[in-house]
């Protein structure tokens, strides 16, 4: 991850040792492993594989790795004081590729010691037997906020990872051309028609958003919970359909086919304002630079936007050793020590810490503030996220509906109609 493997000198092929010298060579590596009672032994080397996924709207490429070398640098300075002999080696996958991976891994008994990923992905690798529960303590539970770790509950009440940090979705908007953001719908639906481009995104995950600000996301938690809907709840939820129409049809509106699309537009000066994930900044700063705004995503006559964001979890493999398993839950205990958690979170800009008790200085950061606000406005959709999650069938389905509602080739009542529909089906 942050630094090479160390070199493993071997004896040349051939060469001959004294009696003594291999009864002296082998007292130390015994030594050193603290199978006897030697003092002052060499640490032997350890290596500590982790295994990063991308998320959905990341490419892998030299870019990304420089970036998870230089945020996770941290980490590796701190833990080699504690164990100074440790040694990290990583290996970013797509969220898509990462299940046939380390199920091709583990047959080979070269699966990772701990993995990097999306709560709901560390769900199904344990479902599917490739990776291994967390252990969770009294002690370590309390660090957490229990709707976080709810999300990771199995139905065995076991852990599927340690929550490590929370992506945020955010407002991202280029400052040189929109100086002001809009901090409501209807001003967003302002900016547009003063000139201004404003990309969307069909995919749900990434437009969810906008049912909080019109006022339908605790009538689509009653939908996906199958309970019965009031006249109210389906008034909300085909007010919702109607503004996401009637945003189609403004002429600087934009909807893209998936969210990465819209960064790639963003990115290349050719949108003034996008909803975008935290997890984006960083690319986006150097492309930007100072152009960029960081902001809360629009309220509405509903209330608050409603974001859903992404909680990023430290799962444990299933192929470590003896002393690989314990340096993992060693290394995912540090890495939610308030102290690391802080630093981690001011350090970057880019997350939040999982740990509940770390305050994060909203006053010394826009961008800090708007991530914050968008983690308070998501605990709405909680209950929500907690029944649907990403691999969840609907989802494509709902997409399709989305993207023929926006195309106008479907009215917002039929959209709405056939949404419900869909969602109070099971999975």
């Amino acid at each position: 991850m942050m630094g090479a493997l160390s070199t493993v000198m071997a004896q040349p092929e051939g060469s001959r040792a004294r009696p003594d010298r291999r009864r002296g060579l082998l007292l130390s590596l015994c030594c050193a492993l603290g199978l006897t009672g030697c003092a002052g032994g060499i640490e032997l080397p350890n290596v500590l594989y982790l295994a990063i996924s991308a998320d959905s709207n990341q490419t892998i490429d030299s870019e990304l790795v420089e970036d998870i070398n230089t945020r996770l640098k941290l980490l590796e300075t701190g833990f080699r004081r504690i164990y100074p002999s440790t040694r990290f080696q990583f290996a970013a996958y797509t969220e898509t590729g990462l299940q046939t991976a380390m199920a091709r891994r583990n047959r080979a008994g070269l699966g990772p010691d701990l993995l990097l990923i999306n709560g709901d992905v560390a769900k199904r690798l344990v479902d599917d037997g490739l990776v291994a529960p967390f252990p969770l303590t009294p002690s370590l539970a309390n660090l957490f906020n229990p709707g976080d770790l709810n999300r990771l509950r199995l139905p065995n009440g076991e852990l599927a990872g340690l929550p490590m940090l929370i992506h945020s979705q955010v407002a991202c908007y280029n400052r040189k051309r929109l100086p002001e953001p809009p901090s409501t719908l209807q001003e967003l639906l302002s900016a547009s028609a003063k000139g201004h481009n404003v990309g969307l995104s069909v995919e749900l995950s990434s437009l969810f958003w906008t049912a909080g600000s019109v006022g339908a996301t605790e009538a689509w938690s009653r939908v996906v919970e199958r309970k019965p809907l009031s006249r109210d709840d389906l008034n909300s939820i085909e007010a919702w359909t109607a503004w996401l129409q009637n945003a189609s049809d403004q002429q600087r509106i934009t909807f893209y086919a998936n969210q990465a699309s819209a960064l790639a537009e963003f990115s290349a000066g050719r949108l003034d304002w996008i909803s975008c994930s935290s997890n984006n900044l960083p690319r986006l700063r150097k492309k930007l630079g100072a152009s960029l705004g960081v902001t809360s995503l629009p309220s509405g006559p509903g209330g608050t936007a409603t974001p859903i964001n992404r909680l990023r979890v430290l799962a444990l493999g299933r192929n470590s050793s003896r002393l690989g398993r314990e340096r993992a839950i060693a290394f995912s205990r540090f890495s939610v020590n308030p102290l690391v958690q802080r630093s981690l979170t001011i350090g970057s800009q880019i997350l939040l810490p999982a740990n509940r008790f770390v305050k994060v200085p909203v006053q010394s950061s826009l961008t800090l503030k708007a991530m914050s606000d968008s983690q308070e406005a998501s605990q709405r959709t909680a209950a929500l996220v907690n029944l649907l999650h990403a691999d969840d069938p609907r989802l494509e389905r709902a997409q399709t509906l989305i993207t023929a509602l926006v195309f106008g080739e479907i009215n917002p009542k039929g959209a709405a109609d056939e949404l419900i529909e869909l969602m109070e089906t099971k999975p």
